[in-house]
């Protein structure tokens, strides 16, 4: 018998024997005395409480614009001018105040017109002049559109009623109590159900509150195209939210 095919059995079984060998040795090994402990969360619970409050609101924010387009920048802009004035002038008849007005957004801008060939045209300038009026005379808001328009103003960009700052903070100092009391009421009724005790508060947070929302309004018309019906607006009612959330601990 040949004594070369003897030997391949037994080197392969030594490679084998040996690859066993080298993995053994290889094996890590672990002392359940050194492997960090697990942090424990089983003796707390999360909840979240929440705070509404509907208040009325106590200021208002419109904003006009004056839209005018003309084949001369220059001409544009006078036109534009002379219409925002009668605006300025018609809105301080109406009984809005010098300092409750500020420019909101100013631009000139070339329009072209394009050709099926892909080139373009200059037909022209649009001149674009936009005021906000801010106030806390809620009652004389239609009016002011009303006479806005009829003044000159083609545009009303928006309309929004919101709260005050002082107003709305010690909006905030309650219901961020009333908050906290909601959270409360929800872990004292997870306890019972749990039949275990809450022994303090580990940890807790005041999440965003929510403001009331701004109406967005946009709207164009011709110049002077107003009629003599009052445009009715409602400012409605606000809704200011606080949610809380607070980890107990217990036991």
């Amino acid at each position: 018998m040949n004594s070369n095919l003897l030997m391949l059995p037994l080197a392969a079984l030594a490679v084998v024997a040996m690859g066993g060998a080298a993995s053994a040795q290889m094996a890590p090994y672990y002392d359940p005395t050194t492997v960090p402990a697990i942090p424990d969360t089983n003796n707390t619970v999360f909840v979240t409480g929440t705070a509404t409050e509907k208040v009325e609101p106590d200021r208002v924010m419109a904003t006009f614009a004056v839209e005018t387009m003309d084949e001369a920048a220059g001409d544009a802009l006078r036109a534009n001018s002379e219409a925002m004035n009668a605006v300025l002038a018609t809105l301080e008849e109406a009984g809005v105040e010098e300092n409750e007005t500020h420019t909101a957004y100013f631009s000139i801008y070339p329009t072209y017109n394009y050709t099926e060939f892909g080139a373009q045209e200059l037909t022209g300038y649009t001149v674009t002049n936009s005021i906000t009026v801010e106030s806390s005379n809620l009652s004389n808001v239609s009016d002011w559109i009303d006479a806005a328009v009829n003044a000159g103003a083609n545009r009303v960009d928006s309309l929004s009623f919101t709260l005050a700052e002082d107003r709305l903070d010690d909006i905030r100092g309650g219901l961020t109590q009333d908050a906290i009391d909601n959270a409360r009421g929800k872990a004292d009724a997870l306890a019972q159900a749990l039949d275990v005790e809450i022994t303090g508060v580990k940890s807790a947070s005041l999440f965003d509150f929510n403001s009331p929302p701004v109406m967005p309004l946009s709207v164009s018309f011709a110049a002077g195209a107003a009629e003599s019906i009052a445009t009715p607006i409602t400012p409605g009612e606000q809704t200011v939210t606080a949610t809380a959330g607070v980890v107990y601990r217990i036991g």
